[in-house]
């Protein structure tokens, strides 16, 4: 390929939405170096897969689509989590893969179009030299904070991919969200492996990263991305305060239980207890009856019994979350679990999964239902694959409108539910914020 020449590229993200924001960054780094996005494999001269490794099912998707990639005559990068997890398995799928670590920002222009051995060294991408949105909600904008976490939960491998916790500078952060919100961003998702530990490195808090983003001029919301309960309980109460001074801030929150067990918190070494949690819960409920809660729950872990099983589904009906991603266990490399014994037999596994899902979708049906009669403003943030507007209230609720602008505020009026969202009428727009 000739200096003159533009090379084509296939990019595939998978995961969070830390990594997802990594995928988009090197989308645009490649737009802007001439690169042509195309969508077919088999018309690209380099592939690149942003990997993720902290589910099995994930992971031998990411395979299988690795090893369809080796059919082709492209050059294929695998960056993400999963080169540092299972490098082996990648090579197996494609012998002739450059691996690189996660978050590898403008270094791939390294490997595109030149191709250079592995172990080639790269410096460590901190946030994009320029804001990253979402590519099917062209308003939201993924703030990256920071990298690592301070856990060690034994069933995790993305510790191994991501390292100990390093925040970004709070001034780098601060610019960059700023930037977004220029270039017409109307929600940031702040996001990292846990939000709730950011600054513990340098001595600062999440809440003073949150104050600093609120002098920003304009209109936007900040989406809080997941925190560990621990971390959570240290600074709940000031978040809580500044999310009643400010209401740019969602009523939103993404706190992991995994398990309603002691026993089996300890085994996971999550480094809090149920009632620990239970009592954070209440403190956010009490503060904000209507707060949007997620969490994460991990059926079948090793030696799960019966008894720890219904105390997870014991956890979720008394706290009633809105959102529940439930994930069967299965080893990880490098995870300290694998290697546990009692090991779960997969038909009681997806048994437990199949059940504790009924009971969150009840859960969810009935919490939606509170919500009918209820008016407010809401934002209209993209269009939906059938044609209907979707917007989101203060308290993060997804609403499904029959017409509206992208970017107007909408006063709307919550008509009915389904499981998953609200449906409601315009009464009428408040405002044209977007441009």
């Amino acid at each position: 390929m000739g200096e003159d020449l533009t090379f084509r590229f296939c990019l595939k993200s998978f995961g969070c939405t830390q990594n997802v924001g990594e995928g988009e960054n090197i989308r645009q780094i490649l737009l802007s170096s001439r690169g042509r996005e195309v969508d077919d494999i088999y018309s690209a001269d380099v592939i690149i897969i942003n990997s993720c490794a902290v589910k099995t099912p994930t992971e031998d998707k990411i395979i299988q689509q690795i090893y369809d990639c080796s059919m082709t005559d492209a050059d294929i990068i695998v960056t993400g989590c999963l080169p540092k997890i299972n490098p082996d398995r990648i090579k197996k799928a494609c012998p002739d893969a450059i691996l690189t670590p996660p978050n590898i920002g403008k270094s791939i222009l390294k490997y595109v179009p030149l191709q250079l051995t592995n172990g080639e060294a790269y410096k460590m991408a901190r946030l994009p030299e320029k804001p990253v949105f979402y590519v099917d909600q062209p308003l939201t904008a993924i703030v990256p904070i920071a990298q690592g976490c301070l856990g060690s939960c034994t069933y995790c491998t993305v510790k191994y991919a991501r390292g100990w916790l390093q925040s970004y500078l709070l001034k780098d952060v601060f610019e960059y969200s700023k930037m977004a919100i220029e270039m017409g961003a109307r929600e940031l998702y702040i996001t990292t492996q846990d939000t709730a530990t950011y600054g513990k490195d340098n001595g600062i808090t999440l809440v003073d990263l949150l104050k600093k983003l609120l002098e920003i001029e304009g209109e936007f919301k900040l989406r809080i991305g997941m925190m560990s309960p621990n971390h959570a309980s240290e600074i709940i109460e000031d978040l809580l305060d500044l999310m009643e001074k400010d209401e740019r801030i969602y009523r939103f929150l993404h706190v992991p239980v995994q398990s309603g067990s002691d026993r089996i918190l300890e085994l996971m070494k999550r480094q809090y207890n149920i009632e620990a949690f239970n009592q954070l819960i209440k403190k956010i409920r009490t503060r904000f009856p209507l707060m949007t809660l997620s969490t994460d729950v991990i059926v079948g872990f090793p030696g799960e019994t019966n008894f720890d099983y219904d105390q997870t589904v014991n956890c979720l009906e008394r706290n009633k979350f809105d959102i529940v991603n439930v994930s069967k266990y299965g080893d990880r490399p490098l995870a300290a679990s694998s290697n546990f014994n009692n090991k779960i037999p997969s038909d009681i596994k997806k048994k437990r999964s199949k059940h504790i899902t009924e009971k969150v979708h009840d859960i969810q049906l009935a919490r939606n239902r509170e919500w009918i009669g209820w008016k407010g403003e809401a934002i209209v943030l993209k269009d939906t694959h059938k044609g209907n507007k979707f917007a989101r209230n203060i308290y993060y609720r997804p609403i499904i409108l029959l017409r509206g602008n992208l970017g107007e505020k909408v006063s709307v009026n919550i008509i009915s539910n389904s499981r998953s969202s609200l449906k409601g009428d315009i009464e009428r727009i408040s405002a044209q914020i977007a441009e």
